[in-house]
């Protein structure tokens, strides 16, 4: 480990999985982001039907971040109650085998970036009660909005929000989620820090050539309810009735694809208008996104999608709802944004970017994206958070 550099474990309450490892999302984005200035290890926890052992350890070094995950074996009790319990016994025995292997490699931990406050932070508040380590919370969990609703449970409500409250600092992506997490009564020091963007995979295509039909693309989980798939479908249809020259590519998971695709194809819109590509690897993301000419995102609530930041450094405009911090971001001169549900204006912001998209300037999203999202100011942006509290702790 260098010298002179704070030494920070990442925890995570987002579950990774064996083909995921490091969960391919915005936890690892900001662990390799702060990893430019710091030591960081990750430490990842999960139960894992596969394990033949009643706990397995995978360690390794993945862009600069020394990362372990342990899996543990399902629990299998007839009893709820005692399925449970063991479950929970065997998630945290879990993290005390991790914490051991992390302890070996780093000798002192200066501070915990946890993320998702429950139920990892279980453990962020333990290490702060019993090791006296002070702790941040990265949240960028939906179900705090009023709109989503899934923040339940009794018990679950008393922990998260002792876990927040015992954090040093609570850094929501967005002033939206800030907003939400205030009004569960989570009071903390409070700063926004985006999500990260990959600025050197995702990046505008030089001397690109006018596709011959516009290319539109839609990236997401096509969760219906939330990324409202139903609502883009059904103003696409509309806008190939004013106009025919365009393709829409719809990227995500399988789940649920074939309810929509049923849908498309009632609409007559498959594979003439529309068409779903399926989940792809980031690399696959990163030449479909260069390659389109602008993105749509129709949500009904948000926090700050990556896929956003991903298009604007890629050099395309957006038209988003507001919904979470996209429209924080997302001014004129980066795209369109319209309100969650309306239909009608969706279809005119789509036919207007379809013969308006060339206008905008490349290198102004380029550099947005650049300034606000790159690895390097999202990690300075954390490196002054850490250095505060460790000197008003000292």
């Amino acid at each position: 480990m260098a010298e002179n550099k704070l030494n920070i474990l990442f925890l995570s309450s987002w579950y990774p999985n064996r083909i995921f490892p490091t969960l391919g999302n915005f936890v690892q984005r900001h662990a390799e982001a702060v990893a430019l200035n710091s030591n960081v290890a990750a430490l990842y926890v999960c139960s894992d039907s596969n394990c033949k052992q009643k706990f397995e350890v995978v360690e390794s070094t993945i862009n600069n971040v020394f990362t372990v995950n342990v899996y543990y074996k399902k629990v299998d009790h007839s009893f709820p109650l005692i399925a449970s319990f063991q479950k929970l016994m065997r998630y945290i025995k879990g993290h005390f085998i991790g914490l051991k292997i992390i302890n070996q490699k780093f000798k002192k931990i200066d501070l915990v970036h946890h993320n998702i406050l429950y139920p990892a932070g279980i453990i962020a508040l333990y290490l702060k009660i019993v090791k006296k380590i002070p702790y941040i919370v990265t949240e960028n969990w939906t179900g705090y909005l009023p709109s989503d609703g899934a923040y339940k449970g009794f018990f679950r409500k008393i922990i998260t929000k002792k876990i927040a409250n015992s954090a040093n600092y609570l850094t929501p992506v967005s002033m939206d989620l800030q907003i939400a997490m205030k009004s569960h009564g989570f009071k903390s020091n409070y700063e926004i820090v985006p999500n990260v963007v990959d600025v050197e995979l995702f990046y505008p295509k030089k001397n690109k050539s006018i596709n011959v039909k516009p290319r539109i693309i839609h990236i997401s989980t096509l969760d219906d309810q939330q990324k409202n798939i139903s609502g883009i479908l059904r103003s696409i249809k509309k806008l190939s009735e004013r106009n025919s020259n365009f393709e829409l590519y719809i990227v995500g998971n399988n789940q649920g694809k074939g309810e929509l695709e049923q849908l498309a194809s009632e609409l007559g819109l498959l594979n003439k208008f529309v068409f779903f590509l399926g989940l792809k690897l980031k690399e696959e993301l990163a030449t479909l996104l260069r390659e389109a000419d602008f993105f749509i995102l129709f949500s009904n609530y948000e926090n700050l999608p990556c896929v956003v930041i991903e298009s604007i450094a890629s050099g395309i405009p957006v038209i988003a709802t507001n919904a979470g911090g996209t429209a924080e971001h997302v001014s004129a001169k980066l795209g369109i944004i319209i309100e969650p549900k309306d239909e009608t204006t969706f279809v005119r912001s789509m036919e207007w970017m379809l013969t308006n998209y060339s206008t905008y300037d490349v290198s102004f999203l380029r550099k947005y994206a650049v300034d606000n999202f790159s690895n390097e100011k999202v990690g300075e942006q954390f490196n002054k958070i850490y250095l505060k509290i460790l000197n008003e702790t000292l």
